[in-house]
């Protein structure tokens, strides 16, 4: 997945979020708040983790 697409704001966020709460939980917060796919969330997660 493409980060530029996304603020950095955005992507320290989400950084945050799996630190704090986890790949799981944080795959639901981008379902639930972002309107991702299931896919798109995971992909997003896996892409700022490295």
């Amino acid at each position: 997945m493409d980060l530029s697409d996304f603020s950095d704001d955005f992507i320290a966020l989400v950084r945050e979020k799996v630190k704090t709460i986890g790949e799981v939980k944080t795959v639901k917060y981008l379902r639930k708040e972002k309107d991702m796919t299931m896919i798109q969330a995971k992909q997003f997660v896996d892409a700022v983790k490295k």
